[in-house]
């Protein structure tokens, strides 16, 4: 280290920094709360079972079930187990439409339920991205104060090294 940069540091007070970190307000609310859920959404009894069942009947299980029900349904008519409901299968027909619109409302709280939970999600993410955008540029910040000093520094040593 040179003679000049050591007495300068010994003789002068403190230099105030050039870069000075300030954390962004959400890290430390993000470390008091956890991710929403549709667990955390006060919907009551009829809100839980509408979400539940919306999980439920929006499977793959479900359409294979239901698949099946209507293929043995078809099948036992057609072998004469099934006398009541001949081809076109009409009652089955009915039963579908029945159960079909039966889940119609109950799907539509369920969604309703499942979106409020899915929109808080969106607006968390949407704020961790704020929060990391910020301290990317914070980072920023702080190596291009680096950069000065290095470069004040080059700049010193280059211009000592003239006068000698």
């Amino acid at each position: 280290m040179n003679t000049t940069l050591a007495n300068q540091k010994h003789n002068q007070s403190p230099i105030e920094p050039l870069f000075r970190y300030v954390p962004h307000p959400h890290i430390e609310q993000r470390k008091h709360s956890k991710p929403p859920s549709v667990e955390d959404e006060h919907v009551g009894f009829n809100g839980r079972l509408g979400a539940s069942i919306t999980k439920a009947v929006g499977t793959m299980w479900a359409f294979y079930i239901a698949s099946f029900f209507m293929g043995a349904w078809m099948l036992l008519a057609e072998v004469k187990v099934i006398t009541f409901d001949p081809y076109p299968f009409a009652f089955l027909l009915f039963l579908g439409n029945i159960v079909q619109l039966l889940l119609m409302f109950v799907i539509m709280v369920g969604q309703q339920v499942l979106g409020a939970s899915s929109d808080k999600r969106a607006i968390q993410t949407y704020t961790d991205a704020e929060t990391i955008l910020h301290e990317c540029m914070q980072l920023q910040a702080h190596l291009q104060a680096q950069d000065k000093i290095l470069q004040n520094l080059l700049t010193d040593n280059k211009t000592e090294q003239t006068a000698q």
